[in-house]
């Protein structure tokens, strides 16, 4: 029998607890069949799983995965009336799916039924269960849980895991240089400003936030710094104004990684100027 604790529910994301009741007899059905998406974190504890003529043994340097139609036999030792593991449960839901079609989320099924813990995923499953305890908004969950998604999808390993109070005092000043990022995306940094920061050596940090984060600090300040100029551009701001407002330096680079990253140019979503009867591009040039 199951116990489960639901921390969090939305129309795309499900985040839950879930363990053995310890006054119930525990007995493993010969076959289950998942019916959605799932990722799903061994935080105590262990157990088999069978699939397709293939016996994995998790434990909490493993993280197992579902897709739908999906087949197998989870399996405890034979005397253990009251198993122990417990596991954490991020469960894309009907609405969930279709959204992340756009992610490849029907690409889990190459995955399952087991990927290695990585430092990358174990960071956002603090993340996760950071936001949920602290009661933030569900497009902060939802996004994070978008972001496993993605590291699931793709070859995320690690060649050392950090020890966890290790991944939490890096986790702390990586949020911590992420939350100063997003809000003071317009002022100039310097990797070594933020590494003094955080407590590291520029490289250290460098390795460290890139390996969490999936990219490097330049990379996470360029990607919002584009992200605020859409929003000024969208609100009727000038290509050149929401250039330098959000911390471009200059006109040419900006337009550059703009149409790298969107595959359009900055003046294509400056719609509202063109009542004007000029156009953005001539703006622009």
């Amino acid at each position: 029998m199951l116990r489960e604790q639901r921390l969090f529910e939305s129309a795309l994301v499900t985040v839950a607890r879930v363990d053995h009741p310890p006054d119930c007899p525990h007995e493993d059905p010969k076959e289950e069949v998942s019916t959605t998406y799932s990722i799903n974190f061994v935080e105590r504890g262990g157990f088999g799983i069978y699939s397709a003529q293939d016996r994995r043994s998790l434990s909490a340097a493993d993280v197992f995965v579902t897709v739908p139609g999906f087949v197998c036999r989870f399996d405890h030792a034979a005397d253990d009336h009251a198993p122990e593991d417990v596991c954490l449960a991020v469960r894309f839901e009907d609405a969930g799916q279709r959204e992340m079609t756009g992610l490849g989320i029907a690409g889990l099924a190459h995955h399952a039924p087991v990927v290695p813990l990585s430092n990358r995923r174990a960071y956002l499953r603090e993340r996760l269960l950071m936001n949920v305890t602290n009661g933030a908004t569900p497009l902060a969950v939802e996004s994070i849980a978008a972001e496993l998604l993605v590291s699931t999808l793709s070859s995320d390993t690690a060649h050392r895991l950090f020890k966890p109070d290790q991944l939490r005092w890096y986790a702390v000043r990586v949020d911590a240089t992420r939350d100063r990022l997003d809000c003071e995306y317009a002022s100039p940094f310097t990797l070594s400003e933020l590494a003094r920061e955080a407590g590291m050596s520029p490289y250290h940090f460098a390795r460290v936030f890139c390996e969490l984060t999936g990219m490097p600090p330049h990379r996470y300040l360029i990607r919002r710094r584009l992200a605020a100029a859409v929003e000024r551009l969208r609100q009727g701001a000038s290509v050149t104004d929401a250039c330098f407002a959000v911390g471009f330096n200059s006109l040419s680079h900006f337009d550059h990684v703009f149409r790298r990253v969107f595959g359009v140019p900055p003046s294509r979503l400056a719609l509202p100027r063109r009542a004007s009867g000029v156009s953005d591009d001539q703006e622009h040039r």
